[in-house]
């Protein structure tokens, strides 16, 4: 009897460490925006280069703060879901050779500003992009995009058309993306990888594409809110040789982009369906025809420290 106890107790523990005690946990990545909230997202962008043209080096750099707001109106009877992005804030300061100049739309008198950026950048401020869903729940346009490149445009330095810079094809799709340039389509756990590949088109410049893979590092509390940490781990790639615009005064300089790169990690709450933060560094070196030169060539390396953050969420009202 005791034999048989003995036996049945090794065939029980054996079935039970044939399975797990624990299923490993998934979650599904994919951007919702929530019909009747409101989200508030804070861009900021931290730009280093150097240009070096007849033996004269010089180094810039650009800080740029953006501050938005995406209000998603709830479907009505016959209508689609429609989300209305609003600039709220602008500030950017531009270093050259030790000379700084800035602006921020919050106190547009405090700095002076040699290069108007009030003009510029500042009248972005108030203005909206009036985005429409369509039945999956998916960005499909931008319903006033004539109207926002055309102020745009009007505020833009003389000559500068904005239309030809996007196109409302390729403004949805960055839209589209968001913080993620693609998801896995299925659930994932941690260790699990997809790839993604993105190109889109932009008249007066040419192709800029984005390839790689993510990576889930973990699933757990971020800032008191239980997210995946994504890992990013991208090229770049850049065709500025051959805008289809030649009138464009970016078609003769030529311009290619190698050694491009971006990586950081993206926070995204599965429950909100939308990134938290991310924090992502790109680097890459322009090459370009000297202006003075054209027999010559211009190598400028460039780092990014682009941070994204969604900083409240509520309903609206």
């Amino acid at each position: 009897m005791k034999t048989c106890i003995r036996i049945l107790s090794v065939v029980v523990l054996a079935l039970f460490a044939r399975v797990p005690l624990h299923a490993a946990e998934t979650i599904e990545i994919k951007q919702q925006w929530q019909a009747g909230k409101k989200y508030y997202q804070t861009i900021q962008t931290d730009q280093q280069s150097t240009i070096e043209i007849g033996g004269q080096k010089m180094d810039q750099s650009t800080n740029m703060t953006i501050e938005l707001t995406m209000a998603v109106s709830p479907r009505q009877e016959g209508q689609p879901k429609r989300m209305t992005i609003r600039y709220e804030r602008m500030a950017m300061e531009i270093g050259m050779n030790g000379q700084k100049m800035s602006y921020d739309s919050a106190n547009p008198t405090a700095n002076a500003d040699p290069l108007n950026l009030g003009k510029t950048v500042g009248a972005t401020v108030g203005q909206e992009l009036k985005i429409v869903f369509n039945d999956k729940d998916e960005i499909e346009t931008v319903e006033n995009f004539d109207e926002f490149v055309k102020r745009f445009g009007d505020s833009a330095v003389p000559g500068f058309d904005a239309s030809k810079m996007f196109s409302r094809e390729s403004l949805t799709q960055m839209l589209k993306q968001g913080s993620l340039q693609g998801t896995p389509g299925k659930p994932v756990g941690v260790a699990d990888s997809w790839q993604f590949n993105n190109q889109i088109d932009l008249p007066q410049m040419g192709k800029v594409g984005v390839s790689g893979s993510y990576t889930v590092k973990s699933i757990a509390d971020h800032n008191g809110v239980r997210c995946a940490e994504i890992q990013t781990d991208g090229k770049l790639s850049m065709n500025l040789d051959a805008p289809k615009d030649e009138s464009s005064p970016l078609a003769s300089l030529g311009m290619k982009v190698t050694d491009g790169s971006i990586q950081g990690p993206v926070w995204f709450d599965p429950q909100l369906g939308i990134a938290r933060e991310s924090q992502l560094v790109q680097e890459m070196t322009i090459s370009m025809k000297n202006p003075t030169d054209p027999s010559a060539t211009i190598n400028v390396p460039m780092k990014q420290n682009i941070s994204v953050k969604l900083t409240k969420v509520e309903d609206l009202k």
